[in-house]
């Protein structure tokens, strides 16, 4: 596109000059400097005079009707007010005002500052002594006390010591009660109003408290005959420059600049909306002829280059970015992959009769599942699964860390729980706050079938026997929340053709497109139908991923592991807690009470339960292990149970076998008990878990054994201590204490 050179349009309006000036005011092509000439100089004196009575008008406001002239002495005002402050401040006490200050010059508690101090001669103030008719007006300051009563004055005659400050300056209450607050404060004065300067200003001691206050004042005025002279001059002129050159530029100035204002003005707010961010800006061009429609064109050609060059700058950094991420996550994941697949199992024990079967699905992103089989010179295997918190690398690691771990500790011990509780310890003093580990831990033996485990707060493996599928449960908080842990066990004997799966919480935790999650009620209706005669793996991949559908994105790993019976019926069939059942024979009734739901009686039902087990000489430790379980299930009793109604009992009986001890509380609650979830740390501190679950959790690792029943009528809690060899009463293997 090609537009007229700039030099030529000067030249036709030069050239024009000698044109009437009639000709010159309407012609269309006129260039924009010859234009703006002509207006300024037709308007220059219009704007002039508007000027000069725009200034005249401020000064008049300024001068008569604003605190500016009292803004000229309110900064030296405040900085003599600050210096008395810290004068008074520097000789009084931790707590109050020496009363001996004075502003007296000479006096050995005088704070009169010397007139070299003073940051203006407008804001000195002067000790008078004199009459007070003769300083009505002259500076004065006080030094006031926290009550409001003047201490010290620079003007005692005027303003004497020990009066009230409200009666001495009424009106001022407000700005002196606000410095003996602490704050300072200043108010600027006004000429025709007779307004002081005045300032208050805190003195503050070594601690910071307000110990009094200082407060200064100083009159404002001007000559009246000054204000008169300069405000006639003002208005003598403006009215003669008016009348002289304000329609002459009005005239000129609405002809020749009223087009090229708009257009500046359209050209400026487009402008400021495309730096704004409004990149859809662009302006008309009205006549590409002169400089403003050269200017208007070259914007839109700026603002579609630059919109252009942007959109293509920010495409290429996204993609730049979208790759190092990518680059970044790829390298992450590859590395925890490879550290997470070196450490899985690269071969499955061989057992005589059984069938070790792992399947191991990781997900897009690496989480932390692991399985292991510890084989022991006995020929018994262990089993481990587990699943550390966290994705990436962190988890990995922590993965290994554990695996490690239980490793070394399932060689020093044989005791499940043991091993899980000497992790546990280990890994709660390395591992940064928020990360855990869950683990299940089975030691087997082929041969027997038996089956002893410990669970750190992960998901219970199911058993499979004929119909029927029960649970494999026992107790304990994932391993690394906090140290001194104990870890419940339990034992199995397994059938010959009995199944256990056990399983990570990436396959119950699986959503379908509705976000329904797979869960653990299907799990164990599929573990149940299973066919015996097909994998049962391949049986829930297959169920699985009907559930959830083609399109699913895998959320987490899901390892399987599968043990199953491949020869006939060998052992016996049933899981116990390791607690047996107490045998009745020979028993007796110790005690038998009953007391109200109040608060404080559980500590009565512990004295009296104490008192009648005092002829057993159980061991300290177990006896204040038992108190403890009986105050919480007491407490429990009536707080939950009877709704601390005092009507309703709570009742206590204690019996004794040869080797077994209970000890049973009852309420009246009626409602059914429900089994509270098994504590988890990390889950209550984010709120996805209850509060309520740690009274029985805490009895469960106090006692041997826990039974709660009840109906209708109400709830029984039973606390039992085997008093033989396998009681807790003996020395716990290493690592479980």
């Amino acid at each position: 596109m090609t537009l007229s050179s700039p030099t030529s349009t000067g030249v036709a309006a030069a050239g024009a000059v000698r044109a009437p000036w009639y000709r010159r005011l309407t012609r269309t092509r006129l260039g924009l400097r010859g234009r703006m000439t002509l207006s300024y100089a037709l308007t220059t004196l219009a704007a002039v005079l508007v000027l000069e009575l725009v200034v005249a008008i401020t000064v008049w406001i300024a001068v008569t009707q604003t605190g500016l002239a009292g803004q000229q002495i309110l900064g030296p005002m405040r900085q003599t007010a600050k210096l008395y402050a810290l004068a008074a401040a520097a000789q009084a006490g931790p707590t109050a005002l020496d009363p001996r200050t004075t502003f007296a010059p000479g006096q050995p508690a005088s704070i009169a500052i010397p007139a070299a101090y003073f940051p203006s001669g407008n804001a000195a103030i002067r000790y008078v002594s004199g009459p007070a008719a003769d300083h009505s007006t002259a500076p004065f300051a006080l030094l006031l006390t926290p009550a409001g009563r003047v201490l010290a004055s620079s003007n005692p005659t005027r303003y004497p010591p020990q009066s009230s400050a409200a009666t001495l300056l009424p009106g001022r209450q407000a700005l002196i009660a606000s410095a003996l607050a602490g704050k300072p404060g200043s108010v600027a004065g006004r000429v025709l109003s007779g307004r002081p300067v005045e300032v208050a200003e805190p003195v503050l001691g070594h601690a910071g408290t307000v110990l009094g206050a200082v407060y200064a004042q100083v009159s404002v005025s001007y000559p009246a005959n000054f204000l008169r002279g300069v405000t006639g001059l003002l208005l003598l002129s403006v009215v003669f420059w008016s009348f002289l050159t304000l329609p002459v530029g009005a005239l000129f100035g609405r002809l020749t600049t009223r087009g090229l204002v708009r257009r500046v003005n359209e050209l400026v707010t487009a402008t400021a909306r495309f730096a704004g961010g409004d990149y859809a800006q662009r302006v008309p061009v009205a006549r590409a002829t002169d400089e403003v429609g050269q200017l208007e064109w070259h914007f839109n050609q700026m603002a579609d280059q630059l919109v252009a060059s942007m959109a293509q700058q920010q495409r290429l950094v996204e993609q730049q970015a979208r790759q190092e991420e990518r680059a970044r996550i790829e390298q992450e994941l590859r590395t925890a992959r490879q550290i997470q697949e070196s450490l899985l199992p690269k071969a499955v024990p061989s057992l005589p009769g059984w069938e070790l079967t792992p399947s191991y699905q990781p997900a897009t992103e690496v989480g932390g599942d692991f399985y292991d089989f510890i084989p022991f010179a006995d020929g018994r295997v262990g089993i481990v699964i587990g699943d550390s918190s966290g994705k990436g690398i962190p988890a990995a690691l922590l993965m290994a860390t554990a695996r490690t771990m239980l490793r070394t500790a399932a060689r020093a011990t044989a005791s499940p729980g043991a091993v899980l509780a000497r992790v546990n310890d280990l890994l709660a003093g390395e591992i940064v706050p928020g990360m855990f580990v869950t683990c299940f831990y089975a030691l087997f033996d082929p041969a027997s079938g038996r089956i002893t485990f410990a669970n750190a707060g992960h998901d219970v493996p199911y058993r499979r026997h004929g119909g029927d599928v029960a649970e494999l449960r026992a107790t304990g908080m994932p391993l690394g929340l906090m140290p001194g842990m104990r870890y419940e066990e339990g034992e199995a004997t397994l059938a010959g053709d009995d199944t256990v799966l056990f399983y990570s919480d990436g396959l119950v935790e699986a959503h379908n497109g509705a976000r329904e999650m797979f869960g653990f009620p299907r799990l164990c209706r599929l573990v149940r139908d299973a066919p015996p005669q097909t994998s049962l793996i391949a049986d829930l991949m297959q169920d699985l991923a009907a559930f959830t559908g083609p399109d699913w994105a895998q959320e987490d790993d899901i390892t399987l592991l599968t043990l199953r019976g491949t020869a006939g019926t060998r052992g016996n069939v049933g899981a116990a807690p390791a607690g047996a059942a107490m045998d009745g024979s020979a028993t007796r009734t110790l005690a038998e009470f009953s007391l109200p739901s109040v608060p404080g009686n559980e500590r009565v039902a512990t004295e009296r339960v104490a008192e009648a087990l005092r002829g057993l000489a159980l061991p300290a430790p177990r006896l204040e292990r038992l108190k403890t379980a009986v105050a919480e299930a007491t407490l429990n009793a009536m707080e939950h149970g009877n709704e601390y109604r005092a009507d309703l009992p709570v009742r206590v009986r204690v019996r004794a076998a040869p080797d077994v001890l209970t000890v049973r509380i009852s309420d009246e609650g009626g409602a059914p008990i429900a089994e509270p979830p098994v504590p988890d740390l990390a889950a209550k501190l984010a709120g996805e878990q209850s509060p309520r679950g740690w009274g029985l959790f805490l009895i469960r690792n106090l006692v041997d054994e826990v039974r709660v029943g009840g109906d209708e009528r109400g709830h029984s809690v039973e606390l039992v201590l085997r008093l033989d060899a396998a009681g807790r009463d003996q020395p716990a293997p290493a690592g479980t204490e």
